[in-house]
């Protein structure tokens, strides 16, 4: 393309040049031909006045005028004619005199006629009697008896000859001048459309989408300022697309993180869009690509036939369905027709109401424990008060054991509300621990004080195996209730032989086992052991005086320290709980 117009461009100055050159040499010649006929008319007229001296004198008769003629052409070099009044000629040095009555009359010539009327006439014209162009010059004659008018007349062959000569020189000065300006005219060509295809590559990388392309924009001629033009073009251009890019990157990052899925459908049912959360909700490792048919993609009967209602709709379509991925989703599915853009296009918005479906389930079924943990002693308190209000005041023998009983449901009661409480405050959201450093070593042994006279009653050993002091950052208090819960488990489910306790550490973390010799739990029950209101043995742990929500507590209050807590535990051995905690909780 570059060299196409460059041919264009050397041809098109070319065939300017050799025209104004051709003008040149045209415009010259007529110039110089016009300034030597001009100047052979001078002469002419200074001849014809010469001539007309020698008519001054009377002694020239109308019988020797060709005489004169012939004498007069002989003596200046030029053809001479001598025309009378009417127009008729008298003597001609070129035609002999024996034909003079053939020539024509001149009166009609425009030389002629000027002279007639007194004044001096010019012309040139080919000759009809010599058949040659020829200058004309004549002039009247005055008081000369049978003349009027004498003519000269000087062939135009030098003046040709000349005009020939020059218009030779100028085209061969023309022909040097155009090898010259067409060498220049070629340099400059290859010069500008060099430069115009570096504009070409510098727009086509612009076009393919290298954001370092940039013209040249010197020197400051029209093709420089377009190079400027296309470097002002690529920054604007290249600002442009960083803004898209960048609505694009945000508009991909809002759709990657969001926990919903999305889907962006065609009309033949094939994917243009969707994200990670679609995959994930539909229980497959990665998102569709881009034309992949959604029905073999979701594999969902219910979805297709969402996507399918929704073009039909002018409204959003919605659909509450349970997906059978490897674990029961249950979700709400929105379809909604776009409206532009693709033909028939369909924005699928998968909600997963699964963990929403699992708290409503918690919500109910910790309702369900909570009425019916208070079911049981309220039911005693309200049984004992009416027996004691029917006549049992008056019952000396078991009075007295009727009171205890509503104590001991009362005692039940607060001991389960002070436990509710202390896990909502746990749940809360901005549940904050109150740090302080402490020996961890020191705060079992205090616990175990709290415990022995009721391990001494059970005929139980209660023991801390020595070691150095374990100092933590930590919530004291909560690590303090964590303590008892474990050592009030331990105890209320170890018949006979022993508690033991051990704390230790490294320099990341510290820990605490609580061992018991308990019957142990079933392998079937140690992963929900820490939910709320579950009981290994429901009916001994009611007879024991539990809640169920000592573990539950337990592993809130770790979970807050960013701790953790494990068992061990094996039917007929007993069992270890065993506590880790940071060492510093602030850092974490």
């Amino acid at each position: 393309m570059t060299r196409s117009l460059r041919a264009r461009l050397f041809v098109a100055q070319l065939i300017v040049l050799v025209a104004a050159l051709v003008l040149v040499v045209v415009l010259t010649a007529r110039e110089e031909r016009a300034w030597l006929v001009r100047h052979r008319t001078e002469l002419l007229e200074r001849s014809v006045r010469l001539s007309l001296r020698d008519f001054a004198a009377p002694s020239v008769s109308a019988a020797g005028w060709p005489a004169a003629a012939q004498a007069l052409g002989e003596r200046f070099g030029y053809r001479v004619t001598l025309i009378d009044s009417s127009g008729r000629v008298v003597g001609d040095s070129e035609v002999p005199a024996e034909r003079l009555s053939l020539l024509e009359n001149h009166a009609g010539r425009p030389e002629v006629r000027a002279a007639l009327q007194q004044d001096v006439g010019r012309d040139v014209r080919r000759s009809a009697t010599l058949g040659v162009e020829l200058l004309y010059v004549a002039m009247p004659v005055r008081r000369v008896a049978g003349l009027a008018v004498v003519r000269m007349a000087e062939p135009l062959s030098e003046v040709a000859r000349l005009t020939a000569s020059l218009v030779r020189l100028l085209a061969a000065v023309g022909f040097m001048v155009f090898a010259v300006i067409a060498v220049v005219i070629a340099w400059l060509t290859r010069r500008h459309t060099k430069r115009i295809g570096a504009l070409s590559a510098v727009a086509r990388r612009l076009g393919e989408g290298d954001p370092r392309a940039r013209a040249r924009e010197l020197p400051a001629d029209d093709v420089g300022r377009l190079g400027q033009a296309i470097n002002g073009m690529a920054s604007e251009l290249r600002r442009r697309l960083s803004a898209l890019e960048r609505d694009r990157d945000e508009r991909e990052q809002i759709l990657a993180h969001m926990n919903d899925g999305v889907a962006l459908v065609d009309g033949a049912g094939h994917v243009l869009r969707a994200n990670r959360a679609l995959a994930t909700i539909l229980g497959l490792p990665l998102p569709p690509e881009v034309g992949t048919s959604f029905q073999q993609f979701a594999r969902s009967p219910e979805l297709d036939e969402l996507l399918r209602v929704a073009r039909r709709s002018a409204q959003t379509v919605e659909l509450d369905l349970r997906l059978w991925t490897p674990q029961q989703r249950f979700l709400r599915a929105t379809a909604t027709r776009l409206s532009g853009g693709e033909r028939d296009a369909v924005l699928l918005v998968v909600h997963d109401l699964s963990e929403v479906e699992r708290l409503n389930r918690v919500r109910q079924d910790f309702v369900a424990n909570v009425s019916h943990e208070l079911k049981t002693p309220l039911t005693s308190v309200r049984g004992y008060a009416e027996t004691l209000l029917e006549g049992g005041l008056d019952d000396l023998e078991h009075r007295e054991d009727f009171v205890r009983v509503i104590r001991d449901q009362a005692t039940r009661l607060q001991v389960l509300v002070e436990d509710l409480l202390s896990l909502a405050e746990l749940e809360r959201p901005d549940a904050r621990l109150r740090l302080e450093r402490f020996d961890l070593r020191e705060a079992v042994e205090r616990q175990l004080g709290g415990f022995r006279d009721r391990a001494e009653r059970a005929r139980l050993g209660l023991e801390l195996e020595d070691g150095p002091p374990v100092v933590v950052s930590a919530d004291r208090l909560r690590i303090e209730q964590v303590l008892a819960n474990l050592l009030d488990n331990a105890l209320k489910y170890t018949e006979r032989g022993r508690v033991r306790v051990r704390v230790g550490g490294d320099p990341v973390h510290a820990w605490c086992e609580v061992e018991d010799t308990g019957s142990g739990i079933p392998p079937a029950d140690l992963p929900r052991i820490f939910e709320r209101f579950y009981r290994v043995d429901k009916a001994r742990s009611r007879e024991k005086g539990g809640t169920g929500l000592g573990l539950a507590i337990v592993k809130h209050i770790l979970d807050l320290h960013e701790g953790e807590v494990r068992v061990r535990s094996a039917l007929g051995e007993g069992s270890v709980f065993r506590i880790e905690i940071p060492r510093d909780a602030s850092a974490t």
